[in-house]
């Protein structure tokens, strides 16, 4: 028990290690000048590589998709509705994988191996809108504008086709309107010959049936003179053949009737068959006037693009994409070019750097302190 207490006693005491943070200043006060060196060097080394780097600036544009017509049936109507040409992610989509890239440069004459050729396009959908913005970041901003023109061109061309198909649509319908309004228009001028022709057929008959009653009246009066006269057994067989041209005449009397009736009958009949055909044809007058305005629509939204297009810059530019006629799409903003460049940002690089330096500055002042330490020791 003794010995083991003695052993107890003889062990070194524990001391706790801390950090001593009057040292660590002293330390950063006597090595200020490898600090203050370093952060220097590191600055001055990052502003001469951001003046050195070429400058990125952002070419961008956006779009929206145009609009087609198609026939819908409603309640045994056709009504043509509006609707976009694609949809903005299809959009997207086609201008991001840019099928059109060596097109682009066959058309502008550059170098397929050139690295400035090769542009990065970033689209975007925006938020609840049927917007795209195109945006590519280029050391030559001029050149990409370009490309970006001439882009918008190719996707002119591949939504072109859709659009003439739509309005060969309309055209096709609109003719189709126009032939049926011809012949209910013939139609309704047959209908008026055979009413001009039941109307001469009817005078016809009541001028005949007005002579037969003015025969009938004068056979009348003779009938009556031969039997003022006083019974005469020669006159009986005038006095019958004078009863028989009379009914006869009463006869022919009723049939006329009967035609003017049926001729009256057959008038009706020709004018409700006129008023259906009347009818038709305003309807038919209101389509061809919503075709009209459909195509007029259209054609508006591409003179009012072809006119942003002619009077764009891309006029100014050295580029093949003069007189596009982009109504496939709606350009809601030119490809412009922003002033502001997106990289290098001096700014931020120069005070990263100088975070980064003051760090290395620090461990360079510990790092050489420590090995002074070590070497004087040793």
């Amino acid at each position: 028990m003794d010995n083991e207490l003695n052993k107890h006693h003889e062990r070194k005491p524990y001391y706790e290690e801390k950090i001593d943070l009057y040292q660590l200043i002293q330390v950063l006060l006597k090595r200020k000048k490898l600090i203050v060196g370093v952060f220097l060097v590191v600055v001055i080394v990052t502003i001469a590589a951001s003046y050195i780097m070429k400058p990125v600036y952002r070419v961008s544009a956006v779009l929206a998709p145009g609009q087609i017509y198609e026939p819908e049936s409603v309640r045994d109507a056709l009504i043509w509705r509006e609707k976009e040409i694609d949809t903005p992610e299809n959009i997207e989509r086609l201008i991001s994988q840019n099928p059109f890239h060596y097109e682009i440069l066959t058309q502008l004459s550059w170098d397929y191996q050139d690295p400035q050729n090769q542009f990065d396009i970033k689209t975007n959908v925006q938020q609840r809108t049927s917007y795209i913005s195109v945006n590519i970041d280029s050391s030559e901003p001029e050149r990409a504008k370009e490309y970006l023109y001439t882009l918008l061109d190719k996707l002119q061309a591949f939504y072109r086709p859709k659009i003439e198909a739509n309005v060969t649509l309309l055209n096709n319908e609109k003719k189709r309107f126009i032939n049926q309004k011809q012949n209910i228009n013939n139609q309704i001028e047959l209908i008026k010959t055979n009413i001009k022709i039941l109307d001469t057929q009817s005078e016809r008959l009541q001028k005949q049936i007005e002579e037969i009653k003015k025969n009938n009246e004068q056979i009348i009066k003779q009938r009556d003179a031969v039997l003022a006269k006083g019974h005469n057994p020669e006159d009986a067989m005038t006095l019958l053949l004078y009863s028989n041209t009379i009914q006869q005449n009463l006869a022919q009397i009723d049939q006329l009737n009967l035609k003017l009736e049926d001729n009256s009958f057959q008038r009706q009949q020709l004018n409700k068959d006129m008023k259906n055909l009347t009818t038709q044809l305003a309807n038919l007058d209101l389509r061809l006037e919503e075709i009209d305005s459909l195509l007029v629509n259209i054609d508006i939204k591409a003179k009012e693009i072809n006119n942003i297009a002619d009077g764009s810059e891309s006029q100014q530019v050295n580029s093949k994409t003069n007189g596009v006629e982009l109504y496939g799409i709606k350009i809601v903003q030119e490809p412009t070019i922003d002033p502001q460049r997106v990289s290098p940002k001096r700014t931020l690089m120069v005070a990263v750097a100088g975070v980064l330096g003051l760090f290395v500055g620090i461990f360079a002042a510990f790092a050489a302190d420590f090995w002074q330490s070590h070497k004087v020791s040793a």
